[in-house]
């Protein structure tokens, strides 16, 4: 499993012969302002993907812009609650519709669709995917909950932004309740409200390898 940090909480992923974008945000501005990070990707970059996975609507995991290019030029699926999918001008060819506890298997790959806690969002889910024995969680927007003690995945993304989700002590508290061999934090500093230290939620992992990735960094794992 190849994992790039493409920024913000989107990544680039080639599993099982694939390559998955999750959460993509391509645009160099969120809100009117201009990000403190810019993205590793734009969307003309990008000649393949098969799938892309969205776990709600907010904007920024949700580029529409960035995501119809994408689709138009590679013809790939969209995964994504109906609120998220509403928002894409793409074939409804290209939609896959999922709620929350779906499991299901698409293109070889087993995926899950399990439970975000995100009151400002519609309809919140994060994935889990897997290949084989490999496997990834992205959790999206969430708060830390008690069912996160139930997951297991190779590779954890979670969130540690604080202002809407876990912050690195309520992040560092679920990873170690959860079963990951390695925790790739996301959400963080990309504008002043998630500013963070990644280091402050490292040093409260206990179990699990925490891989503090740059915006444009690959890892193999």
């Amino acid at each position: 499993m190849r994992i790039q940090y493409i920024g913000h909480a989107g990544f680039r992923v080639e599993l099982g012969g694939l390559v998955i974008f999750i959460d993509p945000l391509f645009s160099d501005e969120f809100g009117g302002r201009k990000l403190d990070v810019k993205p590793a990707w734009k969307p003309s970059d990008v000649k393949q993907c098969d799938l892309i996975f969205i776990t709600h609507e907010h904007t920024d995991h949700c580029d529409k812009q960035g995501v119809q290019e994408i689709v138009e030029r590679t013809f790939c699926q969209v995964v994504a609650p109906k609120p998220a999918l509403q928002m894409l001008s793409i074939s409804e060819r290209n939609k896959v519709d999922v709620h929350l506890g779906d499991a299901f298997e698409l293109k070889g790959l087993s995926v899950e669709a399990v439970k975000a806690v995100h009151p400002q969002s519609t309809y919140p889910v994060g994935f889990i995917i897997k290949h084989g024995k490999e496997s990834l969680y992205h959790a999206g927007d969430t708060y830390e909950f008690a069912d996160m003690m139930k997951f297991s995945a190779d590779v954890a993304m979670v969130p540690i932004g604080g202002s809407f989700t876990m912050d690195p002590f309520d992040a560092s508290k679920a990873v170690n309740e959860m079963k990951a061999n390695y925790v790739i934090p996301m959400h963080y500093n990309t504008f002043d409200k998630i500013r963070q230290d990644p280091k402050e939620f490292a040093s409260d992992v206990k179990h699990a390898k925490v891989l503090v990735m740059d915006v444009g960094q690959e890892l193999d794992i």
